[in-house]
């Protein structure tokens, strides 16, 4: 029988087929699924907490196909771009000062001024460049990590127990 386990991408754990053994299917797709939340446990864990908006959105699918079984852990498509422009540079880092973000023009209330309390007022803030730098958290790549060998050997400890059934 030939079977390969690999680590693709940054966050799933593919087991393909040449043919798909049905007498492994159901014991494949069992440890997979638990390999699965064992990651999305590990993702929110490390994801930055500020808000909780981040954890929110991180999900988990298995996908059940013809020739493979596929888990995968993500971000849930109900971000806007902003919120996932904010969740890459919390997962890759953001450059600082070579790399200027232009912030839109945008109005707030102030209700303190030089350390004072004033009354509340509205002012407008102008159009600005904003150096941010973010070190990099590594919330999706570092649940992975670690993970990877003890996935194959997971998996191929479920195909050796079935076929020595």
């Amino acid at each position: 029988m030939d079977f390969d386990a690999v680590i693709t991408g940054d966050r799933a754990v593919v087991a393909r087929f040449a043919e798909w053994p049905k007498e492994l299917h159901d014991t494949l797709l069992a440890r997979i699924r638990g390999l699965t939340r064992q990651l999305e446990s590990r993702v929110r864990a490390l994801a930055p907490s500020r808000t909780d908006t981040l954890k929110d959105e991180i999900i988990s699918r298995v996908f059940d196909d013809p020739q493979r079984i596929k888990g995968m852990v993500t971000l849930e498509g109900g971000l806007s771009g902003s919120e996932y422009a904010k969740a890459g540079a919390l997962e890759y880092g953001a450059p600082g000062h070579k790399g200027r973000q232009k912030v839109s023009a945008y109005r707030r209330s102030i209700t303190e001024a030089f350390g004072r309390d004033i009354s509340p007022m509205s002012i407008e803030v102008k159009t600005h460049l904003r150096a941010a730098h973010i070190e990099e958290r590594f919330y999706l790549r570092g649940g992975l990590a670690g993970m990877e060998a003890e996935a194959v050997t997971e998996l191929t400890a479920a195909i050796n127990e079935r076929l020595k059934e």
